[in-house]
């Protein structure tokens, strides 16, 4: 064996010990030596020895070129080099970790999934600035390289697109009651590849991070703040307090023809009103940071379980988060048996009420036909009659409120009065002229009468409570 073959520190144990004993073995030089090796005077006469029997073996590791029993194959480290980077490039790296033991039953530490990511020039999505502007240099230097080989080039331009900046937030205090604020937003993203651009909207209590409602929409809409609100009511109860931003008061204040179904801030503030919740809005986004925060570890989350799950329908995705919540929240939320007993969270209303109170009103006006046009249908109101709905004639002009309740059913408050809306029909159905008549069917008649939570029978749909729906003119600010 020649010196050459020895590894630079094996070399430094080698010379270390020829000096030494060039020396004449003095106690002043084996003081030097094992001062320059960083070891004990046992270990340094070790190799002296080693040194004196001419054997350059004794000084070579024995499990040089032995791979550690530990360390992964190279068909498994490739194999999570190439799921990364094809198909859960948003996840981070604990989250993917999670994943190769759930689905392709691959155990791996942290600190491993690290080094084999990094060896790739890989860089997790929650890295902070430092650690991604450190790896941007690397392939920098990386690509002003000349003779780059192609798989070098392909791993170098993977990385560079990974590479994202970093959102700051300022630190602040939790709320100290569960329930007491609960801040909401709603993020844009293709959440599924090959779809349009969907809108999350989500609600995190910011006292212990539990995300208490989610809900995907084609856009920031007050049917998703609506569906949001039904599962904190559902799941949780009454809030004290909302924290949201302004953007869609703005937005729909600059619309040409302000259409009052969209108006978001006055419908969800009136049902925030009745349920006595105050709503406080801010454009500022660090005031609310933890769902701005929430927002960044969702898009990076949801989009690598939809592929998991195979979800490419926005409606499968709404049914998704009804059981991904808890889950998470498991995982992430800071909720403890303290929080369930102090909770500031009130009993909700029954499931009527709520159907009530998460209504879209609206205004329209008795047209010459004894009708209102909604959404380019006609209706007309009605009233629940033994032998079915029986209409009801207004003069021309009449003011109507009309009410589309949070299960669909669509209604009109006429007079101080609560009406069914039929739809008119563009043509009719059966021709008693051309169509043979339609075979009776006998039964046996049964009295309709509507239940005392009926939605058309709660005082939450008085024209009082209906006007606070309605955005007021601007002449009346």
């Amino acid at each position: 064996m020649e010196l050459k073959e020895l590894t630079p520190n094996e070399q430094m144990k080698y010379n270390t010990a020829k000096e030494v004993i060039d020396l004449g073995s003095t106690e002043t030089a084996i003081r030097r030596g094992k001062t320059k090796l960083g070891c004990t005077r046992k270990t340094l006469l070790k190799y002296m020895k080693w040194y004196e029997s001419e054997d350059l073996s004794l000084f070579s590791h024995h499990n040089k070129g032995h791979k550690p029993v530990t360390t992964k194959p190279e068909e498994t480290r490739k194999l999570i080099k190439q799921l990364y980077k094809e198909t859960y490039y948003r996840a981070s790296f604990t989250h993917f970790s999670e994943i190769l033991k759930e689905d392709y039953n691959i155990a791996i530490s942290d600190g491993t999934l690290h080094a084999i990511l990094k060896e790739a020039y890989f860089v997790s999505p929650c890295s902070n600035k430092a650690t991604k502007r450190k790896m941007e240099k690397k392939l920098r230097l990386i690509s002003r390289k000349e003779n780059l080989s192609k798989t070098e080039s392909e791993h170098v331009n993977a990385a560079f697109s990974m590479l994202d900046d970093a959102d700051a937030h300022p630190r602040r205090s939790r709320s100290k009651y569960f329930g007491e604020m609960v801040q909401m937003d709603a993020s844009e993203l293709v959440w599924v590849a090959g779809a349009v651009k969907w809108h999350l909207h989500v609600a995190i209590d910011d006292a212990t991070s539990e995300v208490v409602g989610a809900w995907f929409d084609t856009q920031e809409t007050l049917q998703g703040y609506y569906n949001v609100l039904y599962m904190i009511l559902k799941l949780y109860g009454i809030p004290f307090l909302f924290r949201t931003d302004r953007r869609t008061v703005f937005e729909y204040s600059l619309l040409s023809k302000p259409d009052e179904e969209k108006d978001t801030f006055t419908q969800f503030s009136a049902a925030c009103k009745t349920l006595g919740i105050e709503l406080e809005t801010t454009s500022i986004a660090q005031h609310k940071a933890r769902v701005e925060r929430l927002n960044k570890t969702l898009q990076g989350r949801i989009p690598v379980e939809f592929i998991r799950q195979g979800i490419t329908t926005i409606e499968a995705a709404n049914a998704f988060l009804w059981d991904y919540l808890p889950k998470f929240n498991a995982q992430f939320s800071l909720k403890d048996e303290k929080d369930l007993n102090t909770s500031t969270f009130l009993d909700s209303p029954s499931e009527a009420e709520i159907n009530s109170i998460l209504a879209v009103v609206s205004q329209r006006t008795i047209d010459a036909g004894h009708s209102i046009k909604y959404h380019n249908t006609y209706y007309q109101p009605c009233l629940h009659n033994p032998s079915g709905l029986l209409p009801r004639f207004f003069l021309k002009g009449t003011k109507v409120f009309v009410i589309k309740a949070f299960d669909g059913t669509l209604l009109a408050s006429i007079k101080e009065e609560i009406y069914i809306l039929k739809e008119v029909e563009k043509r009719k159905i059966h021709s008693k002229e051309f169509d043979p008549e339609p075979t009776p069917i006998h039964t046996k008649k049964k009295q309709c009468k509507p239940a005392s939570d009926h939605p058309w029978r709660t005082k939450l749909l008085s024209p009082r409570v209906l006007e606070t729906h309605i955005a007021k003119p601007r002449e009346k600010y």
